[in-house]
C-alpha cells in the first residue's frame, strides 16, 4: 500500500432532483489538515457536512473546495414588489409636479419606477434542502475520490523516488563505514610521523594514550550505526499507507543530524567527500518528504 501525495485535483458533476452540482477540489502541501469551502449562500447549511466528507479523504494538506449549483436546480426565481415604496414614489412625483408645474419634465413611466432601487427584489422561492444535500454530497464524494486517486498515484511516484535515493544513501554510508578504520589508521600514522620529525624523546605510553583518546573523539562508529538504523526505518515507513509525512520528517531530521556529526568529526578527505554526498541525498529526501501526506 503506497503513501499519498498532499497535492492533487479532483472534480465531479452530479445531477438529480432537477439540480446540477459541480465540485472542484485543489489540494496543496500543508503541515496540518486545512479545508477552505466555497459554496452558494443557499447551501451554507451543508458546509459542516462537506468538511466532514473532506476529512474522510484528507489527513494532511490544504484543500480548497469550490461547489456551484445551477440556479434552476436550487429553486425557481420569484419577483417581489415593494408596493408601499412604489406608491410613495408615485405620490412624491405627483407632489413635485404640483409644486413645480412649470418644470419641463415628462412624467416617469411605470417601468422606470419599477426599476428604482429597492422596488423589485428577485429571490429564490423555498426549496427542498434534503434533495440538495443528496446531490451536493454525492458530488463532493465523487470529487474527493478523484482527488484521492491522483494523490495516490503521485504518492507512489514519490515513494519510489525516495526509495531509490535511500539505496544511493546506503551506498554512501557503506563507503563511510569502510573508510572510517582506514582514516583512523592514517591518523595514527600521521601523528607518529610528526613525533618522529620532532626528534625528541617522548613517553611512548603517554603518546599512545593521547592517540587513543583522539581516536575516540573522531570515531564515527556510533553515528554510522544510528544512520543505518534511521535509513532502514525510513525505507520501512515509505511502504506504509498515509499519513506518514510527519514521521518521515522526523526520521530525515535525525539522519541529517547524524550526517552533520560525522562531518564535524572527520578530517579525512574521502570521508568529507562522502559526507557532502550524504548531505545532498538527505536534503533531497527532505524536500520530497514535504510533499507526502
Amino acid at each position: 500500500m503506497a503513501c499519498n501525495s498532499m497535492t492533487g485535483f479532483g472534480q465531479a458533476v452530479h445531477s438529480g432532483n432537477r439540480m446540477r452540482v459541480k465540485v472542484e477540489i485543489r489540494c496543496v502541501n500543508h503541515r496540518f489538515a486545512e479545508f477552505n469551502v466555497r459554496m452558494p449562500r443557499e447551501l451554507f447549511a451543508l458546509e459542516e457536512e462537506v468538511r466532514a466528507v473532506l476529512g474522510q479523504y484528507i489527513a494532511r494538506g490544504r484543500a480548497d473546495l469550490y461547489l456551484s449549483a445551477e440556479q434552476e436546480a436550487l429553486a425557481s426565481k420569484e419577483a417581489i414588489v415593494d408596493w408601499p415604496l412604489f406608491d410613495r414614489l408615485l405620490e412624491a412625483e405627483t407632489t413635485a409636479r404640483n409644486k413645480y408645474p412649470d418644470l419641463p419634465v415628462a412624467p416617469a413611466s411605470l417601468g422606470q419606477w419599477l426599476g428604482y432601487p429597492g422596488v423589485i427584489e428577485v429571490s429564490n422561492s423555498s426549496y427542498d434542502l434534503e434533495s440538495i444535500r443528496t446531490v451536493a454530497l454525492t458530488a463532493v464524494h465523487q470529487a474527493c475520490s478523484e482527488l484521492a486517486a491522483m494523490r495516490s498515484r503521485e504518492g507512489e511516484r514519490l515513494s519510489q523516488d525516495m526509495l531509490a535515493k535511500c539505496k544511493g544513501l546506503a551506498v554512501v554510508v557503506a563507503s563511510m563505514a569502510q573508510r572510517a578504520p582506514e582514516a583512523l589508521s592514517a591518523y595514527r600514522e600521521r601523528v607518529a610521523s610528526r613525533i618522529g620529525d620532532l626528534g625528541v624523546a617522548l613517553d611512548e605510553g603517554r603518546v599512545l594514550a593521547e592517540i587513543a583518546l583522539m581516536a575516540e573523539r573522531i570515531g564515527i562508529d556510533e553515528e554510522l550505526v544510528r544512520l543505518q538504523s534511521h535509513l532502514a526505518e525510513l525505507e520501512k515507513t515509505l511502504v506504509q499507507a498515509s499519513p506518514i509525512g510527519r514521521r518521515l520528517d522526523f526520521i530525515i531530521q535525525e539522519m541529517h543530524r547524524e550526517v552533520n556529526t560525522i562531518g564535524s568529526k572527520s578530517a579525512d578527505l574521502l570521508l568529507s567527500k562522502a559526507v557532502v554526498d550524504a548531505k545532498t541525498i538527505v536534503e533531497q529526501l527532505r524536500e520530497q518528504a514535504q510533499n507526502i501526506e
